[in-house]
């Protein structure tokens, strides 16, 4: 990483004047008219210099009118906007004249956030379309450090950047652009030629363009159909080649990478097999995995990046549903059909599911299917109130947050699929894509392809579960028993009732004369907010439970929600325990450097969920009495062996027991020294609340810190930091038929 200090973007603005009338003659008091213009082809020409970070470039813009009124016959201005560290060095216009050889930058009014700078192009004669043709340079550095944060995968802050480690030049400004507003649905051809040091790859979000690389003798690339937005990427790779169909596939990794490749290129063939039935051809000629510098699963069209971190891990990475599976179905959903700004981000939901949750039903493993349903109700039920917004408005101002978009999104396309049925769903995605490709789209263009398929009305479905916040509290108060074989089930919801299709319904009879209890289900439409229904069977019932397979969204009770480290993460206040120093400490309980610094690490991510008044920090040997008693705990490292942690856990029932060559779980000893656990239990005084231990044998037995959060199992044993045994602490509401 370059040692050069990080930027302030909205510092290095430079502050020029306006192009004002005594520059255009004829002595006009005022200012010319701003002319709205937008690009329907950009043609970049750029040059990459990693050492000195530098960008150099030409871009030639095909401009047309964007608004209905007359071209003014006196001189008009068009606003450019330019990365705040790129400077235009020449400007010229086909189609136009020019009444300044170069344009003048304006002072920008906006936030401390990121903003381009703006320049103002005077034209003394308009016109409905020109060619505007724009030379520019500049120093792009980021510190990629700045948005790194811990416990999460994506840096939010990267924009544009250029250093030997990589290249990012994503949504910076790092070509010109005409001025446009954050909703306007701007789409145009692009063309790029580039070129960078050798050992140096490029990739840019299009396909590359073999007639134009050897007409220039440069890396070239033209989009497969009007995007958004150009992205150019690269690094010091090894590019490793194969095609499926009618699709060339690349990787582009590190040296001691190489080994992943094959495994990469193979997951990459799995997906396009798997999803190309449901959702449609993949809509362009090449695909391209990118290994990235900083943390990242960002896609693009005709290319992803992956950190090297995910990419690390190797056969974990291609096969977890979420990971390259997630960020390769956005060339559908994001990067092929793209999200109308004017209504809310619907992509990730739909890929969510058909990928985070539905790559398991596809795996035919309904088991771990419950598991990601139950955790998608689960997770909404932990929710503050005030994050609970609709779902349809992720990605606008004052929106809902990553956790609904993806989470509750991703339940509500599933609870659509069992409305609709499964087969006429996909039939709705084919659709959607026939459709929609290379074009914008909308939650109700998805509800239009959905509506056209099932021949169903899904106003109200798609008002209630995307333009409405919450979800059902939805529980069987009780069952009372009428007749010999027969009872009624009283349901309750709270108020604002939903309409909720499909809900299930499991009973047990048991009979003594029985080896093992009958099992009945039933399924109702509940409307009100208070409902009863009667149930019958062949004999009496005994107990019964409200959706056990979770095929509805629901806010769960606090004290039916497995507890993971999402629970300790959240509450009125944390308690860390951390063992004893090193270097005062000679004993088994006390940590090593390397532990202490990995403690650090884990203690900051769980504490960045709290205010610094809701935390505290105790060393084992020295916690006070009652400590524990009603904040959310992480006890980290040897400190489990201090005496009073031992009985803290042994009084709520800690399931894991220590001893002095490791720990014992349900009667299972794990003694090898990379053995490891992470073990999330209900703490009793703490309602929703967790506590949560990380321990090691070694310092190596423990996965990465910041992937600590991502398990979504109450215990997780590792063995050298890879997961060898899931377990979760599941709590089932049976209600007995009285």
């Amino acid at each position: 990483m370059s040692a050069q200090p990080p930027k302030r973007y909205w510092h290095a603005r430079t502050t020029g004047m306006l192009v004002g009338a005594a520059l255009l003659g004829g002595g006009c008091a005022g200012l010319p008219n701003e002319l709205n213009m937008r690009a329907a082809r950009y043609r970049l020409d750029v040059s990459l210099d990693p050492a000195a970070h530098i960008l150099a470039g030409r871009a030639t813009i095909d401009l047309v009118r964007t608004d209905e009124t007359a071209v003014p016959d006196a001189p008009a201005a068009l606003q450019i906007w330019l990365h705040p560290d790129l400077d235009i060095t020449a400007i010229r216009a086909s189609g136009a004249e020019l009444h300044v050889p170069t344009a003048q930058r304006l002072p920008d009014a906006s936030s401390e956030d990121f903003a381009p700078a703006r320049y103002r192009v005077v034209l003394t004669t308009p016109a409905e379309a020109l060619t505007l043709f724009v030379d520019y340079r500049g120093k792009l550095w980021q510190d990629v450090s700045v948005g790194e944060k811990p416990g999460e995968i994506h840096n939010f802050q990267m924009r544009a950047h250029i250093s030997e480690e990589g290249a990012y030049l994503g949504d910076g400004y790092w070509y010109p652009q005409p001025a446009h507003g954050e909703q306007d649905l701007r789409l145009a051809d692009f063309t790029l030629i580039a070129d960078a040091p050798a050992g140096f790859e490029l990739v840019a979000s299009g396909e590359s363009d073999p007639e134009l690389r050897s007409r220039t003798g440069r890396a070239a690339w033209r989009s497969p159909f009007p995007l958004p937005a150009m992205v150019l990427v690269g690094g010091p790779h090894e590019v490793h080649r194969d095609k499926h169909g009618h699709v060339t596939l690349e990787a582009h990794l590190k040296p001691n990478q190489a080994a992943h490749a094959s495994g990469l290129l193979a997951a990459v063939k799995r997906i396009l097999d798997r999803y190309e039935p449901l959702i449609g051809p993949y809509p362009a000629r090449q695909y391209t995995v990118v290994d990235n510098f900083f943390s990242s699963g960002f896609a693009f069209p005709c290319f992803t990046l992956l950190s090297s971190a995910v990419i690390d891990m190797g056969e974990r990475a291609q096969t977890t549903h979420g990971y390259l599976d997630h960020e390769m179905l956005h060339s559908w959903w994001g990067n092929g059909i793209f999200v109308d700004p004017r209504d809310g981000n619907w992509c990730e939901a739909l890929t969510s599911y058909a990928t985070n949750y539905y790559g398991h039903v596809l795996d035919g493993n309904e088991e771990e299917a419950r598991r990601k349903r139950r955790n998608y109700c689960h997770y909404f039920s932990r929710l503050n109130p005030e994050d609970d917004k609709p779902l349809g408005t992720f990605g606008l101002p004052g929106g809902c947050n990553r956790q609904i978009a993806y989470d509750k999104g991703a339940m509500v396309f599933h609870m659509l699929a069992r409305r609709m049925g499964q087969d006429r769903f996909w039939a709705a995605m084919r659709r959607f894509t026939d459709e929609s490709m290379g074009r914008h789209a909308s939650w109700e263009t998805i509800r239009g392809a959905c509506e056209k398929e099932s021949g169903q009305n899904l106003q109200l479905f798609f008002d209630q579960w995307v333009r409405r916040s919450g979800a059902p509290r939805l529980v069987i108060e009780r069952a009372e028993r009428f007749s010999a074989n027969e009872a009624n089930v009283y349901f309750s919801q709270g108020e604002p009732a939903f309409e909720l299709s499909g809900v299930s319904v499991a009973g047990w009879s048991n009979p003594e004369w029985m080896a093992h209890p009958i099992g009945f289900s039933y399924q109702f439409d509940i409307i009100g907010a208070h409902q009863i229904e009667p149930v019958s069977s062949s004999y009496p019932l005994d107990e019964i439970e409200l959706d056990p397979a979770y095929h509805i969204l629901r806010r769960v009770p606090p004290e039916d929600i497995v507890p993971t480290t999402a629970a300790t993460r959240r509450g009125p206040g944390l308690a860390v325990v951390m063992p004893r120093n090193a270097e005062t400490q000679k004993n088994r309980n006390a940590e090593t450097p390397e532990e202490g610094e990995r403690n650090a690490q884990i203690q900051a991510i769980f504490e960045s969920s709290y205010k610094p008044s809701q935390r505290i920090v105790r060393t084992a040997g020295s916690i006070e009495e009652g400590a524990l008693a009603e904040r959310c705990v992480l006890v980290l490292g040897d400190a489990v062996r201090d005496s009073y942690v031992a009985g803290f856990l042994a009084a709520i029932d800690f399931p894991i027991t220590w001893h002095e060559g490791g720990f014992e779980f349900e009667g299972t000893r794990y003694d090898d020294s990379g053995d490891g656990l992470l073990c999330t239990v209900a703490h009793p005084g703490v309602p929703g609340g967790g506590v949560t231990v990380v321990y090691g044998n070694t310092p190596d037995a423990i996965p990465r810190e910041m992937n600590i959060p991502m398990y979504e199992h109450s215990l997780v044993i590792f063995q050298s930091g890879r997961p060898v045994l899931r377990h979760d602490f599941e709590r089932q509401r049976i209600v007995p038929v009285d």
